[in-house]
């Protein structure tokens, strides 16, 4: 196993594993050891089934089934399929061709996700590349004046309004009334803290986090545009170009990421799982 730094303060690049293979528990522990402190881990010229893909993310916690049901694989629930790619005229997989704007997963979840893991099965030419932003480094460079801004505060995430504002066009966003009662409108601490490591970092998801408790909107979204640009500083930017059989993980604790639009007359196939935290550390302080 060889580790190279991907940037200055996030992403890691690990080489020397086959993950289709059993792996040890000692180079396990330093695979998970060196994702948790680089946030986001890619392991390129992998070849996984959807069962591999499973089988490591099982190694980091329970795999969940993502609400969005309608993108399953169809041989595993928690197997999601993010691609443009069409069968008989329906969308086979989420998020199509176009840009996907800044976000943490699942923060409009009661218990949002711990890890995202993604293998890309088909990769277009041109486009598609993802970022990553290191949300705790942004965190530990506020001005003290904005750390005491948003201490204590919760953001209200929200799935449903996320929907209806960028629904137009986009009808792999749409949720059913199941899908979104199992979704319900979720407050989480704008500061949370990595409950492994105990680093705090910023919990603003500018896909997700509709406003503030206890302020107006007005003032909820002067406090999020104030945020921003310190949460996507190009220093603390990690910027992933795909490659067939790359496998890359990420931190939903510590990171958010956004993905660049691909012409769509090429085809984009990735597989997606995710895990939780342990059952004590599922609800976000």
């Amino acid at each position: 196993m060889q580790t190279r730094r991907l940037t200055p303060v996030i992403g890691v690049e690990i080489t020397g594993i086959d993950l289709s293979a059993p792996i040890p528990d000692p180079t396990f522990a330093a695979i998970r050891e060196a994702w948790l402190h680089h946030k986001v881990a890619v392991f390129p010229g992998q070849r996984l089934t959807e069962d591999g893909l499973m089988r490591f993310g099982q190694r980091f916690g329970e795999l969940e089934i993502h609400v969005r049901s309608t993108y399953h694989s169809r041989h595993h629930p928690e197997v999601m399929i993010v691609s443009n790619k069409k069968e008989n005229g329906r969308a086979i997989g989420v998020l199509g061709d176009g840009e996907a704007v800044w976000h943490i997963d699942q923060s409009y979840m009661p218990r949002p996700t711990f890890g995202t893991i993604l293998f890309g099965e088909e990769i277009p030419p041109q486009g598609g590349d993802t970022w990553f932003a290191d949300l705790a480094t942004a965190y530990d460079r506020l001005p003290a004046s904005l750390q005491t801004k948003i201490e204590g505060k919760r953001g209200v995430n929200s799935v449903d309004r996320h929907n209806k504002r960028d629904a137009a066009g986009r009808p792999d966003l749409a949720m059913t009334a199941e899908q979104l009662k199992r979704a319900p409108d979720s407050p989480h601490p704008l500061v949370r803290r990595h409950p492994l490591l105990g680093s705090r970092a910023i919990y603003y998801s500018p896909s997700h986090t509709a406003e503030i408790e206890g302020l107006s909107d007005q003032a909820s979204q002067a406090l999020f545009h104030e945020l921003l640009p310190y949460m996507t500083q190009p220093e603390l930017i990690y910027k992933h170009h795909w490659s067939v059989g790359d496998v890359v993980m990420w931190d939903n604790t510590a990171t958010m990421h956004r993905r660049d639009p691909f012409p769509g007359h090429y085809s984009r196939l990735l597989k997606r799982v995710s895990f939780r935290y342990p059952p004590e550390h599922r609800v976000p302080v």
